[in-house]
């Protein structure tokens, strides 16, 4: 196995920090900050997860792999999202089955906890990246990948919005739908990213993320453009407003945390603390909104303070979750295999290879 990248662990935690503080209140409380982590924080996590792609894996090992760790554990957040709610919610059998068939559709517009989105989506990025090097390869012309790349991310974005919504006509019933299952309509858009992840990674050292120019370079360009370019992005509603634009926003904000990320390898306290927070993502990932959204009305509704709301519901969305990851899944070889974990290794194993897992 190979040996884990500090400061990839680093950036997921970041991130995910990042992602939690996106999916509250935070919009009120600084709405310019707000738009700097939307400029990127999705990009970072396609981009990073991109980086472990393995190209050379025949296509059933992807499959197979990715299964494991990706759509196992959402499949069984689904099923566990449905118990809950017929055992301890007043809603009947039937709402509750008709929500858990709409989250086998498994798009954003359809999930419970829409934040899950995501897991699905990197299943079929898999599938997209395996068919572009896959292509590539075929075609005889490496050099024709960039090319290919600059064009899937234009289509891409150019389209976006032409299955959001759209009309299915099925057994002479017109269905209105949001988005394709799993989110492949993005998947030319993410692609980019995440592609563009797995070739970094082969031919840039992570040394020139370290450099102090690209820390102060990528951060002062980015804020440069947040604060007088007002376009944004969020994938989950196929907003893209600018193709130039968020495009290099995207690019300067992923640079930017990979560079923040080399920095703080240093510090010892604060590495081990991310490198902590990105190893438990996944499961932060799966339940901060649920938490965030009861602590928030909770501390609102006693404090009517929409700041102390905020900033108690931010913690409680992080340090919650880790606690569950921490005491209730780590320790149990079961619930592991459930989230698509890797089992303990036994003392002087060999350390743990990293994959797309964001929790992995």
């Amino acid at each position: 196995m190979s040996k884990r990248v500090e400061y990839i662990d680093i950036a997921k935690g970041i991130g995910i920090l990042l992602v939690v503080m996106a999916h509250n209140d935070f919009g009120l409380v600084s709405p310019f900050l707000y738009k700097f982590i939307y400029a990127f924080h999705m990009p970072l996590f396609f981009f990073v997860s991109g980086m472990f792609f393995k190209a050379e894996l025949p296509f059933l090992a992807v499959l197979r792999r990715r299964f494991e760790t990706l759509l196992k554990p959402y499949l069984f957040t689904i099923l566990l999202i449905y118990f809950m709610t017929i055992s301890f919610t007043k809603v009947n059998f039937d709402v509750a089955t008709s929500r858990l068939i709409k989250a086998l559709y498994a798009n954003g517009h359809y999930i419970d906890w829409v934040q899950l989105w995501f897991i699905p989506h990197l299943f079929a990025l898999n599938v997209f990246a395996f068919l572009f090097y896959w292509l590539i390869k075929r075609s005889g012309l490496p050099w024709s990948k960039w090319l290919l790349l600059i064009a899937i991310q234009v289509v891409g974005v150019i389209f976006l919005k032409n299955f959001w919504p759209f009309d299915l006509s099925l057994l002479g019933r017109t269905l209105t739908l949001y988005g394709l299952p799993l989110s492949v309509d993005l998947v030319l858009v993410s692609g980019f990213f995440f592609i563009l992840g797995c070739e970094v990674n082969k031919y840039v050292s992570g040394e020139v993320f370290g450099h102090p120019l690209m820390l102060a370079g990528t951060g002062a360009a980015l804020l440069a453009m947040v604060w007088f370019l007002p376009q944004s992005i969020d994938f989950n509603t196929r907003f893209f407003q600018s193709l130039p634009i968020n495009t290099l926003e995207a690019l300067l904000g992923i640079a930017f945390i990979l560079a923040v990320s080399k920095q703080l390898e240093r510090a010892t306290l604060l590495s081990s603390i991310f490198r902590y927070v990105g190893q438990a993502s996944l499961i932060i990932l799966i339940f901060h909104v649920p938490i965030q959204e009861t602590w928030g009305e909770k501390i609102m509704y006693l404090t009517n303070n929409q700041v102390i709301s905020y900033w108690v519901s931010y913690f409680a969305g992080v340090l919650f979750p880790i606690v569950i990851y921490a005491f209730v899944i780590q320790p149990n070889r079961v619930a592991r295999w459930c989230f698509g974990l890797p089992q303990a290794s036994p003392p002087n194993a060999a350390p743990v290879e990293q994959t797309q897992n964001p929790a992995a």
